[in-house]
């Protein structure tokens, strides 16, 4: 039997009993909260690596030499930087290039060597000596403890100086990453009147874009040696007024890309008159001047220049673009001087 305390007591069995479950409440709402098993419980994230950015720049070099390499056929040094525009060090191992030895590195650093955060490094590249000639193609890259950059690498390697020993229009325009149908893959080209390849007839020029400047580039020159001035002209009547833009310069006669003087010119404002390109006879080499419009040549061979538009690596044309091939001799080959002019339309001549 039970028996119940009196209504005035203290009431100490009911007072223990409501602490007890105060406190098993607690408990309850605070083991609700805990994580089970600790499978709520966030793992730490580990920091994360630091980005390796070792670029290498230019994208692409173009080169020329001959098979011995001398004099006027050695080919001209080039630089390749690799930039490490990360925030650690890069450790590089050495250099290694694709496509057997045509190529190779001038007076290179020591290797292995660590390049630090934000510091670059200069490699002098040139074209070797050697057999085959022709077109030559590379792939520069760095070896080290990461992925880095790489530079593409092509160079045009002739059989000597001048004469028949000199490189085809095709294999000049194909060295430096142009896919144009020049008529011919042989030396020596037609000389007579009507287009050949992929050529038009485009005697005179106008700019297409009036922001843009023209620009006016010799990419080649295979001739005698020799100053040898280039430039614009426009029709009085049936007189061209010339004007000098640039000079071929000496001792770069046999090559891709040839040197100029200081100067020269490879951008201008024409105007909107329609102009044609001319190469100036030097006294020597060539003899007359050269034009792009055929009734003005006095030379050996009446259609002295061909023109080409310009078609890039996958044969896409490039806009306002176009290869001048220049032809002041007798033989045929076009490629005595070589420009590329951008920025321009064809304009048929009165």
């Amino acid at each position: 039997m039970t028996i119940l305390p009196p209504q005035n007591s203290p009431h100490p069995r009911r007072a223990g009993r409501g602490r007890w479950l105060l406190s098993a409440l607690l408990v309850m709402t605070t083991g609700c909260a805990q994580p089970q098993g600790g499978l709520l419980r966030p793992e730490p994230v580990p920091a994360p690596e630091p980005a390796i950015q070792l670029s290498a720049q230019p994208g692409r070099l173009v080169f020329s030499g001959t098979q011995t390499g001398t004099g006027a056929g050695a080919s001209p040094v080039q630089t390749v930087t690799l930039q490490n525009s990360s925030d650690a060090p890069v450790r590089l191992t050495g250099v290694t290039f694709s496509m057997g030895a045509a190529f190779g590195l001038v007076s290179p650093p020591s290797f292995p060597l660590t390049l630090a955060a934000g510091a670059s490094l200069d490699l002098g590249v040139k074209l070797l000596p050697g057999n085959p000639t022709g077109v030559l193609r590379a792939t520069l890259r760095a070896v080290g403890d990461s992925a880095v950059g790489e530079v593409e690498l092509a160079g045009l390697r002739a059989a000597g100086l001048e004469g028949d020993k000199e490189p085809a229009l095709a294999q000049i325009v194909d060295a430096l990453g142009y896919r144009i149908n020049v008529g011919g893959q042989g030396l020596i080209l037609s000389t007579g009147d009507a287009p050949i390849g992929d050529e038009i007839a485009a005697p005179l020029f106008k700019r297409a874009l009036t922001a843009v400047p023209v620009t006016l580039r010799p990419v080649a020159r295979y001739s005698p040696d020799g100053l040898s001035a280039y430039g614009t002209f426009v029709l009085e009547g049936t007189v061209a007024r010339t004007q000098v833009r640039g000079t071929l310069d000496m001792g770069g006669h046999q090559a891709l890309n040839p040197p100029l003087q200081p100067g020269s010119q490879t951008t201008f404002d024409p105007g909107a008159q329609a102009f044609g390109v001319y190469l100036a006879a030097n006294g020597k080499y060539p003899t007359q001047d050269t034009y792009t419009l055929d009734r003005l040549n006095t030379g050996p061979v009446r259609h002295a220049v061909r023109v080409y538009p310009l078609k890039d690596g996958d044969g896409k044309v490039v806009p306002h673009s176009f290869l001048l091939a220049f032809e002041p001799s007798a033989n045929g080959d076009y490629q005595d001087a070589v420009f590329v002019l951008e920025n321009v339309d064809p304009v048929t001549a009165k």
